[in-house]
């Protein structure tokens, strides 16, 4: 590798929307369409806040919903929400781009004898499905998500690897913020990020690196 950044952890953990995939705006729409019933403004202002609390949980975003619809909770239209939007991921996934770098720095990186996880937002079941399908699976030996909190899924890496240092490689506040909770160096990649100019300056702030994408870390001529 170029940088010797990644060579000082034993763990490296990583987002997947936005640092492996590149997917972050295809999902933002797809909250909304999963919510097309609705009035266009009800519809826009849950996508606005979506975009800002990227890499919260969907299950906790579409039970929020009902607050932005002024109406009470209702289970079947929760999950109808649910259905409609994992139904559109499915598709989201399967045709999106890896992000440039990616396949060359876990080759690397696990050539190199790190343990590498992923801790996401994005449904675990889901993901690990995905990850399999894309031919990334291989590279993980834990692939981490919702309906758990992405801290929750970063403190079990964290106790399956007592003692060894670990970093984070986010792209939004909730990756930063769950980076300093758990007491681990953070990385920020910014280039498909839907977040906040607000964010991102807090995040570029916080973060112990910032990179454009993975190839970063390569001997790119």
């Amino acid at each position: 590798m170029k940088s010797s950044t990644l060579n000082y952890y034993d763990v490296i953990i990583f987002d997947c929307d936005g640092v492996l995939i590149d997917v972050n705006q295809l999902k933002s729409e797809a909250f909304g369409k999963a919510v097309d019933s609705y009035p266009s403004e009800v519809v826009e202002r849950f996508v606005n806040y979506c975009k800002e609390s990227f890499g919260v949980s969907r299950y906790v975003k579409f039970e929020e919903f009902f607050n932005f619809a002024e109406e009470p909770f209702q289970e079947e239209k929760y999950k109808s929400f649910l259905n409609n939007y994992a139904m559109t991921c499915v598709q989201i996934y399967k045709n999106a781009e890896i992000t440039p770098g990616c396949v060359n720095l876990l080759t690397e990186l696990s050539n190199y004898g790190k343990e590498l996880y992923v801790a996401s937002g994005s449904d675990e079941k889901e993901l690990n499905q995905v990850f399999i399908d894309r031919r990334l699976s291989k590279f993980f030996k834990g692939i981490f998500g919702s309906p758990k909190t992405k801290l929750e899924c970063t403190n079990e890496i964290l106790e399956r690897n007592p003692g060894k240092k670990a970093v984070f490689i986010g792209d939004a506040l909730s990756d930063m913020k769950t980076a300093k909770e758990v007491g681990i160096d953070y990385i920020y990649m910014p280039q498909y990020s839907v977040q906040t100019k607000s964010q991102d300056f807090i995040c570029r702030k916080e973060a112990k690196l910032v990179i454009n994408t993975l190839e970063h870390f390569l001997d790119v001529s």
